[in-house]
């Protein structure tokens, strides 16, 4: 019998859908405390929102995640610090390969939304 040896990968695939999406919000608000911004004024600010829609992307219920338009906004979004950045795209990428539990219908058309591609968005200077 194979022991977990605590590989964070391993952890990872035995939590519910839901779960994986709470907690890769949960790295992207993590990673805007670690760049200094901590509170939600700052927070908004920074990734472009109203005081509001940030807390809810960042502490609300899980249950859908925040919009493609939301998510748009943020990536277009100049002053967002590029590991906060990186976690916004692997959220993008995750969700649109259907790995937070959405039907196949929905995560075909979150990635519609994107149909440039997400990398390709580029923050308003």
């Amino acid at each position: 019998m194979r022991k977990n040896r605590g590989r964070s990968g391993d952890r990872r695939s035995q939590l519910d859908p839901k779960e994986k999406q709470a907690l890769k919000l949960a790295e992207i608000r993590e990673a805007l405390a670690a760049a200094g911004y901590d509170t939600t004024a700052k927070q908004a600010g920074i990734l472009g929102l109203g005081r509001s829609t940030a807390w809810m992307v960042l502490n609300r219920d899980k249950r859908a995640g925040p919009s493609a338009k939301v998510i748009k906004r943020i990536l277009l979004s100049p002053q967002v610090p590029k590991k906060v950045r990186l976690k916004v795209e692997q959220y993008v990428e995750d969700k649109i390969r259907g790995r937070y539990g959405h039907s196949k219908q929905r995560t075909q058309w979150f990635g519609d939304q994107f149909h440039t591609g997400h990398r390709d968005l580029k923050p308003k200077h």
